[in-house]
This record gives C-alpha cells, structure tokens and sequence, in this order.
C-alpha cells in the first residue's frame, strides 16, 4: 500500500469529525466571528488526529514489511 494518502486524510477526517461531535468544539473560521482560542482548540484536534493515525499506519506498515521480509 504505497500510496495510502487518501485512506489517511479519511480516517484523521472521521476521528477529527467524531471527537467534534463529542466535544462540541466546532468552529468556522468562515463563517462564525474570529476567536483565537476556538481555532486554537480546532486545529489541535486536527492535529491530534493526523499524529495519532499517522502513527498507527506507521506501526502497521512497519510490521508488513518485517512480516515479508
């Protein structure tokens, strides 16, 4: 699986999307007035998300390759 680009961008949208939901932090930079904070605590679950799946693809494509080599 070489180019797993778009399965990620998927797993981090449905993780971020979820711990929104949950949380209640949504913010709209486009369309809500400007709040620091807000976007702040928006961008850090994006980014919590990306760091956690990035992590696990990289375990998990770590263990493929030992497994075929």
């Amino acid at each position: 699986m070489k180019n797993n680009g778009i399965v990620k961008f998927l797993v981090v949208y449905f993780i971020a999307k979820a711990i929104i939901l949950i949380t209640g932090l949504s913010y709209n930079v486009f369309n809500e007035e400007f709040n620091l904070i807000r976007l702040i605590m928006d961008l850090a679950i994006w980014l919590i998300a990306y760091v956690g799946v990035s992590l696990v693809f990289s375990k998990l494509l770590n263990k493929q390759k030992n497994v075929v080599e």
